[in-house]
């Protein structure tokens, strides 16, 4: 494999993020099945597809987890030390820029998993041979909440649903995507509200709720999202209702992989009920709609 030499900076590789196909996505992930199968050489050619597309730099990504697919392929199939050393260490060179996150990868949990083995790696093929399967972690996705508070933990229901993702590095919002396998990759919206899947399910940080809400784009052009709140014990697939509004949003088609909403995790405070007697008296007091003036 050609030596990657041109690293995107963090910038680049988030402007590049939101415009990697859903195919891309769908191959990255079937590699992470095949990888959590321990089927590290199949991983390692699924992903060397993406690889050989991708011409953009964000291609030293995919090279970084071909690299220690090689590696751990080496160790449970060709059995060949130097070949584990050479390839975990070069992964993990490949990967590094790529922390804390893309395309949903743990990338400090990956290097992390990787640097663990290259120090365990044996030096004999026999000793790596008669390792177990078992000893080989799972591959790492994760999409942090970027404020030290814990991940935000996706299940992706549909080997094609895409990971939400961060637009820029502050932004507050992840976009969600459109997963429509099922319904032959399209959905034409109409004026009565429908639930566009997006083929994951989510658990929050602690103390922690999910909040869908619309993207300006698609507000612009008469589609009307209706705003959500996810419990944090809900397990389900996440939907998104979706509508028309006016003559602007007349036969706007949802396709595979779109960008449908945004995903805010937000803190929950789980405060008590207390029925009183009286409540303390404000200036405001009863004063409703437009009680405060224009």
């Amino acid at each position: 494999m050609a030596r990657v030499r041109e690293i995107p900076s963090r910038s680049e590789q988030l402007a590049l993020e939101p415009t990697i196909s859903s195919e891309h996505r769908a191959e990255l992930a079937k590699g992470a099945a095949e990888w959590d199968a321990r089927q590290f050489f199949d991983a390692h050619e699924t992903w060397e597809e993406i690889w050989q597309v991708e011409r953009r730099p964000i291609r030293s990504f995919y090279q970084g987890l071909i690299l220690l697919a090689a590696g751990l392929h080496h160790w449970t199939g060709t059995h060949r030390p130097r070949g584990v050393r050479i390839k975990l260490s070069s992964g993990i060179e490949r990967l590094a820029p790529y922390a804390p996150s893309y395309l949903g990868v743990d990338v400090p949990a990956m290097i992390a998993d990787a640097a663990a083995l290259l120090r365990q790696a044996p030096d004999h093929p026999a000793v790596l041979a008669d390792t177990p399967l078992d000893r080989f972690p799972p591959f790492r996705w994760a999409v942090t909440d970027g404020g030290g508070l814990g991940a935000l933990r996706v299940r992706r229901l549909r080997a094609a649903a895409q990971l939400p993702t961060r637009g820029s590095e502050l932004s507050s919002g992840l976009d969600l995507y459109a997963e429509l396998s099922e319904l032959g990759g399209s959905l034409q919206l109409t004026q009565m509200p429908q639930p566009v899947p997006t083929g994951i399910a989510c658990a929050p940080p602690a103390g922690h709720e999910i909040q869908i809400r619309p993207r300006s784009g698609l507000t612009r052009r008469g589609v009307e999202i209706g705003w959500g709140t996810v419990d944090a014990d809900y397990r389900g697939e996440l939907l998104v209702s979706m509508s028309l509004r006016g003559p602007a949003g007349r036969g706007y088609r949802i396709e595979q992989g779109d960008r449908i909403a945004q995903l805010i995790v937000a803190p929950v405070a789980l405060t008590a009920v207390e029925e009183v007697d009286e409540l303390d008296e404000t200036d405001r007091g009863a004063g409703g709609f437009g009680s405060t003036g224009r």
